[in-house]
């Protein structure tokens, strides 16, 4: 069912879900709060966390593969601990490999390997088990993705994204909690003001290599914690229809073979997906199916990587 930005309807829904939020996050205010009677400090490791406040969309995942990449160039040995969402070993401690798909290991998770093959990747709710073998392997810089809730960790740098465009994103957890972080980074798609947006890269075919689409008509579809945000992105070229579906949603073969019926219908030349899409599709037959997905990267006007690293350096673990 639509309902209307401005309508009655959608005012008498945000008033409730404004009473429920206020019961859920007190909760989880309570629940953080015990969680720091048993904080632990890893001193052999420095912790990056990378922080959100709302139910994603607010692109968690692309700073830590900035943050990453950064890492990388500089040849400095990371580890990256994730909750690997839905995945097989979600309610594990586990170091994945480049073989295992996103069935087995969650499509973010696939993500973080696919651009870090060379790097200790850990998935699972068992954070500090995997914190540890990260420290085992040699880690000394460790970057702890979504470590929000994990207030018994000790964080040496914790950055929080914020959305204010994302629908509701105030629901999940108190606003004054950010207070605790030590940078805060605010989303806006203008470019000329707030602190961070996405900027997308280049269109890539189902071998990985550059597609130039031209004026060509698209179909796109997404399955991530703000479709609208990849939907406008794709509202610059000749964008002809979107499907949207949950975050993590996983794809079926009657799913994707409807959307190029779809594609055919309407005549355009392309389905189009993002990266995270992806990862969860190519296992899936794709004969004659035009398929090609969308890389973006996270761009910030300001000192974050530079002040990290200098950080780090200062407390010996660079």
């Amino acid at each position: 069912m639509y309902i209307k930005a401005y309508s009655k309807l959608n005012k008498i829904l945000i008033f409730l879900l404004n009473l429920v939020s206020i019961v859920f996050k007190t909760i989880s205010l309570f629940n953080l709060k015990i969680k720091t009677l048993n904080k632990k400090q890893y001193k052999a490791a420095f912790i990056i966390s990378v922080d959100n406040l709302s139910f994603g969309g607010t692109g968690k995942t692309s700073l830590v593969i900035k943050i990453g990449e950064e890492l990388k160039k500089r040849k400095i040995k990371f580890a990256i601990v994730t909750r690997g969402y839905l995945s097989k070993f979600e309610n594990t401690s586990f170091l994945i490999n480049s073989n295992q798909n996103s069935k087995e290991i969650g499509d973010e998770a696939k993500i973080l390997k696919n651009r870090f093959p060379n790097q200790d990747i850990f998935i699972g709710k068992k954070r500090h088990t995997s914190i540890k073998k990260a420290i085992e392997n040699k880690n000394k810089i460790i970057i702890l993705d979504d470590g929000f809730q994990s207030t018994d960790i000790y964080k040496n740098c914790s950055i929080m994204l914020l959305n204010p465009e994302h629908q509701y994103y105030y629901l999940r957890n108190f606003k004054f909690l950010i207070r605790k972080e030590n940078f805060i980074l605010l989303y806006s798609s203008s470019s000329k003001c707030g602190t961070y947006k996405f900027e997308h890269r280049n269109f890539y075919n189902q071998n990985g290599r550059i597609t130039n689409i031209k004026g060509t008509p698209l179909i796109g579809f997404s399955a991530l914690g703000d479709n609208s945000r990849f939907k406008k992105s794709l509202s610059n070229f000749n964008l002809i229809g979107f499907r949207k579906y949950k975050d993590h949603f996983l794809y079926t073969q009657d799913i994707i073979n409807n959307l190029n019926i779809l594609r055919i219908n309407k005549k355009a030349d392309y389905l189009v997906c993002t990266e995270k899409d992806f990862v969860k599709l190519i296992n899936l037959n794709l004969d004659d199916i035009p398929l090609i997905y969308s890389k973006n990267i996270i761009k910030f006007n300001s000192t974050l990587i530079s002040s990290i690293l200098n950080h780090a350096k200062k407390e010996g673990f660079i």
